[in-house]
């Protein structure tokens, strides 16, 4: 599609939508929080009595705190892809780091823009190799824009302020959350619905490859009470051999990995970021209260990724793994109250979800699902399965697809894109194993379950990848 011709279709059609509308209907605004790496326990409302987290905490637990949030794939920039479309990385393009979309993609927040929404974006961006040569923040949909390219120092960052260039001596994202506080303080003056897409680049690591956080919150955790992964000690065995060379092997024993102090010591280092990023973000949710904006707004708290604190011995994120995937996920909002679902919700169930709150047709060519009547607390039918789509190859990864359900995970390796050759299949009971230690694959037992989850992945490859 001509994406000029189709905009112009888009516009059209959208302008006809609204005019008939109901009038005097106040439009409900919204707000993305997506940080970066935060993986499903590195909150303190979903089960974590160490972390410190109180301004998250107090959030989740005023909304419906999803337990089983997964993403379609545990990377940075696949999975902001992914959230802005609504679709699958095979479909809008992105599977590695630092690539982009398609030309012709539309995201939520153009959708919602040519609907009469104020877009705003803030904090970290990563479409595209550089912070000029990919999708800018303007194509995709957004008319205020401040924000960072990809990962780097915390302080004095090269930050790209409404067409100006600065390095404020503040931490990043503290400078990022006050100028979302200032879009919604516009906002709110204009008395217009708006859309602000909130992106920390905590808890990233620092360009140098470190949890850079202040002295003093390091000092309010004892590295005696940082957990440590039952299966730092795994040894693979059971899992694809080339697992044994990947960045996150490599990369973790750089750490100290599987040494348990090394493990605690870290896992301190990347709570106290967090701590941090809790901070930060208390000034929008602050900013909301106070501009009386909190009851016409909904929320959605997500991560990109997960990340593996020393789960069999690895470090970072991409591997299909459930620590890698799993990731914090809660949506405050109008006639929303606390409760908690564990229904599989997926990261491209948002796009759809805020079109169908503001009014707009969903287009038929996202992925994801609605999640509108879970959110108004119906009794829904709902996905008992997903796709995980490892094709990207960051970090000497092998391409493969992964089918995850409330009780198993199945994991396909195959021997390149093409997908022709399986090369290994892992299968993991997760209601006995929630380790992934004992690979099921070969049992008899289980071959009717492979056999389903098989019939699945080739219905994701007919019915996504092979259309692209």
């Amino acid at each position: 599609m001509n994406k000029q011709i189709g905009f112009m279709s888009l516009c059209s059609a959208l302008a006809v939508f609204s005019c008939q509308s109901d009038a005097g209907k106040k439009q409900p605004n919204f707000i993305i929080i997506y940080t970066d790496d935060q993986r499903y326990d590195a909150l303190g409302i979903n089960g974590n009595p160490v972390i410190i987290t109180p301004e998250m905490d107090k959030q989740a637990s005023q909304g419906i705190n999803f337990t089983n949030a997964n993403v379609t794939f545990s990377l940075c920039s696949p999975s902001r892809a992914a959230l802005l479309t609504g679709r699958y990385g095979s479909a809008n393009g992105c599977l590695e780091l630092n690539s982009d979309i398609h030309p012709d993609e539309i995201t939520m927040a153009q959708y919602l823009r040519n609907y009469g929404y104020l877009t705003g974006l803030s904090g970290k961006w990563h479409l595209g190799a550089t912070h000029d040569s990919g999708t800018q923040p303007s194509e995709a949909g957004f008319d205020f824009a401040v924000w960072f390219f990809s990962n780097g120092t915390y302080y004095g960052r090269t930050i790209f302020d409404e067409g100006e260039t600065v390095n404020p001596e503040i931490h990043c994202d503290l400078y990022c959350a006050r100028r979302s506080v200032d879009f919604l303080r516009d906002a709110a003056a204009s008395g217009k619905p708006f859309f602000l897409f909130h992106n920390p680049q905590l808890p990233h690591m620092d360009g140098n490859l470190i949890w850079d956080a202040r002295p003093e919150t390091l000092a309010r955790y004892d590295p005696d009470q940082m957990p440590v992964a039952p299966s730092r000690l795994d040894d693979l065995s059971g899992k694809p051999s080339y697992l044994k060379n990947v960045r996150n092997l490599i990369q973790a024993r750089n750490y100290g990995y599987p040494d348990y102090s090394a493990i605690q010591r870290h896992t301190l280092e990347y709570y106290a970021v967090i701590t941090e990023m809790d901070e930060f973000l208390g000034e929008i949710y602050d900013a909301l209260e106070e501009l009386d904006l909190a009851d016409n707004t909904y929320v959605f708290f997500m991560s990109d990724n997960g990340w593996m604190l020393g789960e069999h011995g690895f470090t970072s994120k991409v591997l299909p793994y459930r620590p890698s995937a799993h990731v914090p996920f809660f949506v405050t909002g109008p006639d929303i109250s606390y409760s908690e679902n564990d229904q599989i919700v997926l990261n491209i169930d948002i796009a759809p979800t805020i079109l169908e709150l503001a009014g707009l047709d969903i287009p038929s060519d996202m992925h994801g699902e609605s999640l509108v009547p879970i959110l108004k607390g119906n009794q829904v039918e709902w996905r008992d399965a997903f796709v995980y789509e490892g094709l990207g190859t960051y970090g000497g990864a092998q391409p493969g697809l992964t089918v995850y359900d409330r009780n198993f995970r199945y994991i396909l390796t195959y021997q390149d894109n093409s997908l022709a050759e399986v090369q290994f299949r892992e299968l993991y009971d997760q209601t006995k194993d929630p380790f992934e230690m004992e690979n099921l694959a070969g049992s008899s037992q289980h071959q009717d379950i492979i056999s389903g989850f098989d019939k699945l992945i080739e219905n994701h490859i007919d019915q996504i990848i092979s259309r692209q």
